[in-house]
């Protein structure tokens, strides 16, 4: 099996490599043996963790097509040479990019490999990126170009009285200001909704031509249901927590973690400083609301282009002594530090697929303060194990911060109603299935030897 995500170590991982690498081991103790294969600069073959992974070389100098999605044929071309190598009974694809194109699609069907595609964020068919109709409100996902159109133009500040008239540009505009290399600009407020309607028709193409395609949570099921992806090449397989934390850092019930009944209420955020993540919410509401007996601990990430919203955060918190931002943790530490929590606050603002930090919470046995959106929603079970607030009211989240700092006894309950969370196990268990159903897997024995000797001689 090839795996094929957007990127992969010793490049810094999003979650979904995270989630790849994690999903690679547990499939190897399923019997199911893998490679990743990834874009990057310069083609290499290297092993990492025990796993063969593949780099393809991308276009040395990415056009602005290339930027807006159109699929790069030189990435393509190294990623088939991979591909005559490794021989793949399945191509697993994580990522939509122009590297990661549905030409690499059509590579994987020319050997015979059967296609898997896992959508993992939103950006694999919103153009804004969010989910979130001029980032205001959920959108059904539905690839409507002239409302896609109006939505990211709103995003790059286009004034209200153009953005309509820039969504209904005939899309032989934009062909032609393309065709002449024109962009920049007017120029490519003018070329948009071309642009976004060639993206959709790619997005299209490549649901076609996948064989089963997996959704990691139950909004993402409906957008692709509502774009014609037909039910029988859907499944619904949530996320898992990718890593098995240390049995001796975490309690063997929820509610044997130790009650904090006497000092502030000690709330965590774990995650990136980006703006979609609404750490901003969190801090309005403890300067806002009234002044609770609460404390806020960011843990926060500073990935390059969040630099100015991660200096804003820390100016609107500085006055206040009881929010303090700290180191950015490891994965192995995340969970054994959020059981000094007794809240893990979840503020996001746009549709999460996941998220993983709430499977991390759950792992703590710590319950959670989220927003009432997407994958969050869909993991927290609203007075049970967390509770939902709207997303973008301050006061309903300082609502929620006062309630939980007066009555601790809340959070006992809470607690109290934790369950342990889904691993990578779990999905892992589920894809060697779904690998079955394709019949592909039926001929693992023979392929057996060919898959450890492809690896040995790649980690060798």
């Amino acid at each position: 099996m090839l795996h094929v995500p957007f990127c992969f170590a010793p490049d810094p991982m999003g979650g979904t490599e995270v989630y790849v690498a994690a999903l690679v081991q547990a499939l190897e103790r399923e019997n199911v043996f893998c490679s990743i294969a990834a874009p990057a600069r310069d083609n290499a073959s290297y092993c990492e963790g025990g796993v063969s992974v593949f780099r393809f070389a991308t276009t040395a100098c990415p056009s602005f097509e290339h930027a807006n999605g159109a699929p790069d044929r030189q990435a393509a071309a190294n990623f088939a040479s991979i591909l005559a190598e490794a021989h793949p009974r399945i191509v697993h694809f994580h990522a939509r990019t122009s590297a990661v194109s549905e030409l690499l699609v059509d590579a994987a069907c020319e050997i015979g490999a059967k296609v898997i595609f896992t959508y993992h964020t939103p950006t694999m068919s919103c153009a804004r990126g969010t989910m979130m109709i001029m980032g205001l409100t959920p959108c059904d996902g539905v690839l409507e170009t002239r409302r896609c159109t109006a939505c990211v133009l709103e995003k790059h500040g286009i004034p209200t009285a153009l953005r309509q008239p820039l969504a209904f540009m005939p899309e032989f505009v934009g062909a032609a200001l393309g065709a002449a290399g024109l962009h920049g600009g007017p120029l490519t407020a003018l070329r948009m909704s071309a642009l976004l309607a060639a993206g959709h028709r790619r997005f299209h193409s490549l649901m076609a031509k996948a064989d089963r395609i997996v959704a990691v949570c139950d909004w993402v099921a409906e957008v692709l249901r509502r774009n014609g992806v037909a039910e029988s090449k859907l499944i619904v397989s949530r996320q898992g927590l990718p890593y098995r934390p240390s049995k001796d850092n975490l309690p063997t019930r929820p509610q044997e973690l130790p009650n904090r009944e006497d000092g502030p209420l000690r709330i965590g955020y774990f995650g990136r400083l980006d703006q979609t993540k609404g750490i901003d919410f969190l801090i309005r509401a403890f300067s806002q609301g009234p002044r609770v007996h609460a404390e806020l601990d960011v843990f926060g990430i500073v990935q390059p282009g969040s630099e100015r919203y991660a200096n804003q955060l820390r100016a609107m918190a500085a006055a206040d002594a009881r929010i303090v931002f700290c180191d950015p943790l490891s994965a192995e530490e995340v969970v054994p530090v959020m059981r000094r929590y007794d809240i893990v606050a979840v503020p996001s603002q746009w549709l999460e697929t996941g998220p993983l930090v709430v499977l991390e919470a759950f792992a703590a046995g710590t319950p959670v303060l989220g927003s009432r959106l997407g994958g969050i929603a869909e993991l927290v079970r609203e007075g049970i194990d967390g509770l939902l607030v709207r997303p973008d009211d301050v006061s309903d989240w300082a609502g929620a911060i006062e309630r939980l700092a007066r009555d601790r006894s809340r959070v006992r309950a809470l607690r109290a109603g934790i369950r342990p969370p889904r691993t990578m196990d779990d999905v892992a268990e589920e894809m060697a299935g779904l690998y079955r159903d394709l019949d592909v897997t039926r001929r693992l024995g023979a392929d057996r030897h060919t898959a450890h000797t492809f690896k040995s001689n790649t980690c060798s």
